[in-house]
């Protein structure tokens, strides 16, 4: 079947879509780099598809669907690139341009890709506590100062 005829099948019915009232219409299926529901992005409806996602180890995994891949092998039809949470992002931005359109795969898709992976390397390198920050402390005769001024209200007491 012709990718332009599964896009007219799964376009407007399909349970990955995502319909938020009168803006655009998204879609959450694997192989979407935009999660934009529309033929070009679609990771149905095409028979090259590339994603680009987060791993468990906070590192980021290529995945691409081979050119010679044949229907009934799923799991071997696919190649993945895992790269550790200490490549730096323009490693990740490179491997995902080459995975893309230097291996002449979908180079219609290369900066798409390349703001997937760099997104995804910020998101990891980002700290889910962040650092507090508390006062500076007073040094020398400003503290001296300070407990003396606050020495002298707790004595005071005010009778009503």
């Amino acid at each position: 079947m012709s990718a332009d005829l599964q896009w007219l099948l799964v376009r407007k019915w399909n349970s990955f879509q995502v319909k938020g009232g009168h803006g655009p219409t998204f879609s959450k299926e694997k192989g979407n780099l935009l999660n934009k529901s529309s033929h070009k992005y679609s990771g149905l409806a095409n028979s090259k598809v590339i994603n680009i996602y987060a791993n468990p180890e906070g590192g980021i995994t290529v995945t691409k669907v081979k050119a010679d891949a044949k229907p009934n092998q799923v799991a071997s039809a696919r190649s993945h690139v895992a790269l550790r949470k200490s490549t730096g992002p323009r490693r990740a931005n490179k491997i995902a341009a080459a995975e893309t359109a230097g291996k002449g795969y979908r180079a219609d898709l290369r900066q798409v890709a390349v703001a997937r992976a760099s997104a995804l390397s910020r998101a990891s390198k980002r700290s889910a506590n962040p650092p507090k920050s508390f006062p500076p402390k007073q040094r020398g005769k400003k503290t001296q100062s300070s407990a003396v001024a606050s020495k002298k209200e707790d004595d005071v007491i005010e009778l009503d």
